[in-house]
């Protein structure tokens, strides 16, 4: 199964990006994993919530198989700990070919 993480926007924390890499890094170990940095929009100010969420949202969608198995990370979501997470990635090895985690933008 090859993993891909899609994030919206490219941060400039550096700590969140050194937390980032070493986790790759880590889950490199195990799986294959690559990381795909979407732009952020230019020029939102015209723009409503709602149309820069679309252009968003299309600019995964072009990224997207419809074989995948697509997981959006975010606040609301269902918080797990690392064994029910690795339980999970473990069932999803066989069925899925490649699983993709999206991050959206702010």
């Amino acid at each position: 199964m090859k993993t891909e993480l899609i994030l919206v926007g490219k941060t400039t924390d550096k700590y969140f990006q050194a937390v980032t890499d070493n986790y790759v890094r880590r889950v490199a170990h195990y799986m294959p994993i690559s990381v795909t940095i979407i732009p952020e929009l230019k020029s939102t100010r015209s723009l409503t919530e709602e149309q820069q969420r679309q252009a968003e949202g299309e600019q995964i969608l072009r990224l997207l198989q419809t074989s995948d198995m697509v997981v959006l990370l975010d606040e609301h979501g269902k918080e797990l700990r690392s064994v029910e997470l690795a339980r999970w990635l473990e069932q999803k090895r066989q069925p899925v070919r490649r699983l993709v985690f999206v991050i959206g933008g702010p």
